[in-house]
């Protein structure tokens, strides 16, 4: 019985640390991926001006095409992935819950939709983002659909509405909880 009980503290530890060693991973993933959002400039190399000019970018040649990538499909809304990135990772680190990955992964997908469309239709604009503007091609995508006419059926509700939606989305992502804080 006795080897029982340790074989199993013994895999009971060795899943723990797994997740452990997941969740961390998944922090660093973030903090790279925030650095290279953060030090983006759209005259480094990326998908559709290769050339070899100066990277600007603190992570190199993949710093570039991972910021472009991601500046690209979802414009500016993709400066708070990392951010859902960092805060996922440490609680599943300190709740030992691999599967807040899914749930996390789910509600980023909303709040960067939701962004997406908020960024290119009410601040289409950009000096930066030159190709698909501040809402990235998933945000062009979404404006040239039934969304559009739902917006512009009432723009003051539908700002609001979105920035709400995105807030709550992202909170969600997160798992903020109001309980935590007092």
């Amino acid at each position: 019985m006795k080897i029982k009980k340790l074989a199993n503290n013994v895999l009971i530890f060795g899943v723990n640390r797994f997740i452990e060693i997941f969740g961390v991973c998944v922090v660093v993933a973030g903090i790279f991926l925030l650095i290279s959002l953060g030090s983006f400039s759209p005259d480094d190399p990326n998908f559709i001006f290769p050339e070899n000019t100066q990277i600007k970018n603190l992570l190199g040649y993949q710093g570039s095409f991972l910021a472009d990538f991601f500046f690209q499909s979802f414009g500016l809304i993709s400066l708070i992935i990392p951010f859902s990135l960092i805060f996922t990772g440490t609680n599943i680190t300190r709740n030992k819950k691999i599967f807040l990955i899914i749930e996390s992964n789910f509600f980023t997908i909303l709040y960067l939709l939701c962004g997406s469309l908020f960024f290119s239709i009410f601040y289409s604009n950009t000096f930066e983002l030159y190709i698909n503007g501040n809402g990235g091609f998933i945000g062009k995508y979404l404006e040239s659909t039934f969304l559009n006419s739902l917006i512009n059926f009432n723009t003051h509700v539908a700002y609001y509405l979105l920035i709400l939606l995105i807030i709550i989305f992202f909170l969600i992502s997160i798992q903020f909880k109001i309980i935590s804080i007092c």
